[in-house]
């Protein structure tokens, strides 16, 4: 599996359009063949900096993505709201799912109103 990172600064002001820009085209590249899945994050210390991650089966079904006429697209919409951008892409070596408790372990208790 495959991981693409996406680091911006967007520009003072363009917050919101560029939120809306990027859930706009997300819902479309993830129709795309081999998506896995995508997230906006944003650095609440910086409201400005934003991370975007997406998964991709293959290497292939990436390059298919970033050839594709709505990837091209999407990139000239958000070059207008930002003011950098750093992109990497990354091979998934290992990713746990979020642990489950174990059958044998009782359920935690819970606290009655008093």
């Amino acid at each position: 599996m495959i991981r693409t990172t996406l680091s911006m600064v967007v520009r003072p002001g363009r917050e919101r359009d560029f939120e809306r820009t990027w859930l706009a085209a997300a819902e479309q590249s993830s129709r795309r063949p081999g998506a896995l899945g995508q997230a906006l994050l944003r650095d609440p210390r910086d409201p400005r900096h934003y991370t975007v991650t997406a998964d991709w089966a293959t290497h292939e079904d990436l390059a298919a993505y970033q050839a594709s006429d709505h990837r091209v697209a999407l990139s000239t919409a958000l070059e207008q709201l930002r003011e950098s951008a750093d992109r990497s892409v990354l091979e998934i070596v290992a990713q746990l799912p979020p642990a489950q408790p174990s059958p044998t372990e009782p359920p935690p208790a819970k606290e009655t109103p008093r």
